[in-house]
Formats: C-alpha cells, sequence, structure tokens
C-alpha cells in the first residue's frame, strides 16, 4: 500500500466514507459479493476494521491489512498485519480470497495479483468488489464532482485532508473493470456493474 495511503489517523472514519462513496449501498453490495464464495477458508484481503465481518463470522476467515490500528477494531480472530504484494503465506493454501473496497490503495496491483494466485487453491475463488468510474463520460463527470466535493468536505472536517484526498485520487488509479479483469492471470467468472450510475464493480475469478 502506499504510503499516502497511511490511515492511521482515519481508521475511525474509513467505513463511514465508505458508506458515503457508495451511497450507503455498501453492505448489501458485501452481502452479494460474499454469496460467491466457495466453501472452505477465506482470505478478507485489506480487512481493515473488519466492515464484512457479519458477512463472514461464521467462515474459517483470517484478516489481513497493513495498518495496524485498523486491525485494532477488527473482530475476526485470526488478524495478520501485511501487504497484498508480499502475503506472509505459503503456496495454495485459501480456498477463497475476498477483497471489498481495496485494491484501488494498493501500491503495486501486478505484484498482488501474483500473490493472490500463488496463495490460492486450485480451483479456488477470488471475489473483488471496488469502487470505479462511471462508464458514461457525463456521468464520470457528475461522480467526478460528486465524489471530489464529498471527500474533501469530510477531510477538512475531520483536519486529515491528506488521507482524504488520497481516496479521492484513488478513484481514477486503476483502469476500468473491464479491461483489470484481463490482468489477474486467473479465469474471469463473472463481472457486473452495480449501483444506478454503475460506479461499482463485482467480479469472481477461479484459479484454474
Amino acid at each position: 500500500m502506499k504510503k499516502s495511503a497511511n490511515f492511521n489517523n482515519i481508521y475511525k472514519f474509513y467505513d463511514l466514507i465508505n458508506s458515503f462513496l457508495t451511497l450507503g449501498f455498501d453492505k448489501s453490495w458485501r452481502n452479494k459479493a460474499t454469496k460467491l464464495l466457495k466453501p472452505g477458508n477465506v482470505l478478507d484481503l485489506g480487512s481493515g476494521t473488519g466492515a464484512a465481518y457479519e458477512q463472514l463470522k461464521d467462515l474459517n476467515v483470517t484478516a489481513l491489512d497493513p495498518d495496524e490500528k485498523m486491525l485494532s477494531r477488527n473482530k475476526f480472530e485470526r488478524k495478520i498485519i501485511g501487504f497484498s504484494e508480499q502475503l506472509p503465506f505459503e503456496d495454495n493454501i485459501f480456498d477463497n480470497i475476498f477483497c471489498a473496497f481495496v485494491l484501488r490503495n494498493v501500491e503495486d496491483i501486478d505484484k498482488s495479483f501474483n500473490e493472490i494466485r500463488r496463495v490460492l487453491k486450485k480451483d479456488g475463488v477470488f471475489v473483488l468488489l471496488d469502487l470505479t468510474r462511471p462508464k458514461n463520460s457525463f456521468l464520470s463527470l457528475v461522480h467526478k464532482i460528486g465524489t471530489f466535493l464529498i471527500i474533501h468536505i469530510v477531510g477538512l472536517i475531520t483536519l486529515n485532508f491528506k488521507e482524504y484526498r488520497f481516496l479521492y485520487t484513488s478513484l481514477d488509479k486503476l483502469d476500468p473493470p473491464e479491461e483489470l479483469i484481463l490482468n489477474t492471470g486467473l479465469e474471469t467468472i463473472s463481472l457486473q456493474r452495480m449501483g444506478f450510475l454503475g460506479f461499482v464493480y463485482l467480479a469472481k475469478f477461479k484459479k484454474s
């Protein structure tokens, strides 16, 4: 994760801003995403404060995040500090990897995908849920203006402008999901955009 993506100062508000950015639908989209997981163990990649705890609490979950303060609020029993670019696990040990609203914050996407492939078992599932920009150019502009105002106002109110500025710029860091999924090295099972602007995407992949 980038140094500028240090959430030590905003860990108490991080889930709240995700709710703002998803117009309050983040929980329902997590519900939909976790239903794509197969039986077995799960790596909650970028688990943070454990926003997916309610959806994953009955599964065998390993929560990984680079931020110790965020993990301190995480309810999962097994919590590990680590980065997606260098996962501290042996090869082929996870049946599932779940990653929600995290991927756009990582330093090196290609290294992260390599590590995801490495630790997944054969036929293991990778479920990716994240934010993007709408495909329509006009709606994308509207979305940029709206998120700019919301995120920067929150940054000013909480006196953490730099951190929230990073969250805003991260929305434009990655390629559109239709292009991003071509570089995972995994078999794409499904991809769908959600929300009335299509600014959230949900993808399922399998390791062949």
